[in-house]
């Protein structure tokens, strides 16, 4: 048997997964939606994000805060990155 590590997504590839619009996660994790979107669109917003922040998120999404995935270097990243020189 491989050691298979789970896959990990982004925030947003998880609302998407889950079929939940920007205001349904917002309901449903007590955060804004401005909260919301700041964290899906600016990777730096989310690593900064409270562990009770990150909980709520995950707990409406029905996963762990681990399986969001935090790194910039996503191959699944549908913003520009900019790679280091």
């Amino acid at each position: 048997m491989m050691n298979e590590k789970p896959e990990k997504f982004t925030l947003r590839q998880w609302r998407g997964i889950r079929d939940m619009r920007v205001n349904e996660l917002a309901a449903k994790s007590g955060l804004t939606e401005v909260t919301i979107n700041n964290y899906e669109h600016d990777i730096n917003r989310l690593r900064g994000a409270s562990f009770k922040n990150l909980e709520a998120i995950a707990n409406a999404l029905g996963i762990s805060v681990w399986d969001i995935f935090l790194s910039p270097n996503s191959e699944k990243q549908k913003y520009p990155v900019k790679e280091k020189a």
